[in-house]
């Protein structure tokens, strides 16, 4: 009996793994015929001086150097990188704290609330990078001007660290907004699969709204918060908008310039992105639950192995 149990657990595991892989094939079709042959060339030619001639391009290898010239011998892109990267840092926890804050009041049963959720996602829907792009330079759209009370001005006149974080929180409240649709989204659909009875079996013990969050909530959005913040950092650095790769993509009109070196910056920048990602996952994986996955697997080797 438990080991048709067994088997029957073991077919439902395949059997997600499959539908899980079936909505993941469109993806793997798309990169390994659109986009994993020119992510292999512009890593081959960043080592590489392209020379181009009347019917023949020939590569001479130079190794690291364009790498050493854009971190070393460039006066800008050391500069740009840092501002990005530092972007990035700033933006990705308010973006993902803010989307998980409108999830949970948008989760709430109340009148209007399928409207709310449409206007938080419309703009991901209608604007794109482009557009943002023209709004932010053009138009002042994308920045809070507002003195309520004075406490602009109040704040204007202390000197600490959180007064500044706050600053560029209002500053760039509507960016920030527009970045998190996606994210609120992912959030809203986790938040529906929790199971009611555990807050209602929390609140017959006497847990508080806050204990519940903490104890109940959190947990169980540890592994959304991972994928949004991935998520956030992958679409807040590649931002059209963004210094660096204005750079890049400059670099790469520069009649002056090889194509060699725009994929050596493209490629430094796409590294330190990778870096903030590992360490997201480091900080928000569950190790707790992937050490006893694999406790569980072992013992249950072990109980195989023939006596």
């Amino acid at each position: 009996m438990a080991f048709k149990k067994r088997k029957s657990l073991l077919t439902m595991r395949r059997r997600d793994a499959l539908t899980g892989l079936l909505f993941f094939l469109p993806w793997l079709v798309g990169f390994f015929t659109l986009t994993a042959y020119p992510l292999l060339y512009s890593i081959y030619i960043s080592f590489n001086q392209v020379v181009i001639k009347p019917g023949v391009i020939m590569f001479e290898e130079v190794g690291w150097a364009y790498y050493r010239q854009a971190l070393m011998s460039d006066v800008e892109y050391p500069i740009l990188l840092m501002n990005s990267v530092a972007n990035v840092l700033v933006s990705t926890p308010m973006a993902v704290v803010f989307a998980l804050l409108i999830s949970l009041l948008l989760n709430n049963r109340f009148r209007g609330r399928a409207f709310y959720r449409m206007i938080f996602f419309l703009p991901v829907v209608i604007m794109s990078g482009p557009v943002m792009s023209e709004l932010m330079k053009e138009t002042s759209a994308m920045t809070l001007q507002i003195d309520m009370f004075g406490i602009v001005s109040l704040l204007r006149t202390t000197d600490s660290a959180w007064t500044g974080a706050l600053f560029m929180f209002l500053n760039s409240f509507v960016r920030i907004l527009w970045f998190c649709g996606v994210q609120t989204i992912i959030f809203l659909a986790a938040l529906q699969k929790i199971d009611r009875s555990m807050y209602e079996a929390a609140s017959i013990d006497g847990a508080t709204v806050w204990e519940s969050f903490w104890r109940i909530t959190l947990p169980y959005l540890k592994p959304i918060i991972l994928l949004t913040t991935v998520y956030t950092i992958i679409e807040i650095g590649t931002f059209s908008d963004d210094a660096t790769n204005q750079r890049i993509v400059g670099s790469m009109r520069d009649i002056t310039k090889p194509y060699s070196y725009s994929a050596a910056l493209s490629w430094i920048y796409a590294a330190l992105l990778l870096i903030l990602i590992f360490i997201a996952f480091l900080v928000f994986n569950d190790w707790k639950e992937a050490r006893w996955r694999r406790d569980a697997k072992r013992l249950e080797k072990e109980r195989k192995r023939p006596r």
